[in-house]
């Protein structure tokens, strides 16, 4: 039975220096005429549109006139990103392409995102920092669901649908690099494995228990014992 890992993107594959802030504000002005406390509103952890719906909703907005327009939305931020996303230097983070190329000679994972980007936005963003999107053959994303901890299931499904293999928490894997991707794996009965990566600390990190905590990714071979033993135990 094959192992399903579900990867975050943004401050875990990648860094793209503010670059996802700049194309939400594109998008909310060229469709609103505002983009709300864009500037100080924490991005970490949340979907796109947790994140469009407290920024418009918070200037007086209505909910419902928000949520109309997330396509849209989804539609001009991908626009703006291929226009800025190549220029802003973007990168993978610290041993994820090593990474990756020791995952992709093995046969007995399925490689996938779990992320709060829009469907349409992620390759891009990946495409950018230099990672292939083809490689994550299962999707879970911000635009199929508000509510994060709802990805999980959603990506079990896609894998099942696509490889023929039944996946449930024990043999699934969420790596991620922000608090509400342990509860996100906590919610899909997964394993939380969480990498320093992004914008919040190891100490900060350990306070959620995830199963495993990583400094970075550069360590491939004890990554690759980790995400592969995970649930040896269970």
């Amino acid at each position: 039975m094959p192992k399903l890992l579900l990867f975050d993107i943004d401050g875990t594959l990648i860094r793209t220096n503010g670059a996802g802030r700049e194309t939400i504000r594109f998008a909310l002005e060229a469709l609103f005429g505002a983009a709300g406390p864009v500037e100080t509103y924490k991005f970490s952890g949340k979907t796109d549109p947790r994140i469009i719906i407290d920024l418009m909703t918070a200037v007086g907005f209505p909910r419902e006139e928000v949520e109309a327009k997330l396509p849209a939305v989804y539609e001009l931020m991908a626009q703006k990103g291929q226009e800025i996303f190549a220029q802003r230097g973007m990168r993978p983070c610290t041993g994820v392409p090593e990474l990756l190329t020791a995952l992709r000679e093995r046969d007995d994972v399925v490689l996938g995102l779990l992320t709060g980007n829009s469907q349409i936005t992620a390759p891009i963003k990946l495409s950018a920092a230099g990672i292939d999107p083809d490689q994550f053959i299962v999707g879970a994303y911000g635009s199929d669901a508000m509510n994060r901890n709802e990805l999980p299931q959603i990506g079990l499904e896609r894998a099942k649908q696509l490889t023929g293999h039944s996946f449930n928490g024990k043999n699934t894997v969420i790596i991620g690099d922000t608090p509400a991707d342990i509860r996100c794996a906590r919610a899909g009965k997964a394993k939380a494995v969480v990498v320093a990566s992004g914008w919040h600390t190891v100490e900060a990190l350990a306070q959620y228990q995830p199963d495993h905590l990583f400094d970075d990714l550069s360590d491939t071979e004890e990554v690759l014992r980790i995400l592969f033993a995970a649930q040896e135990n269970d």
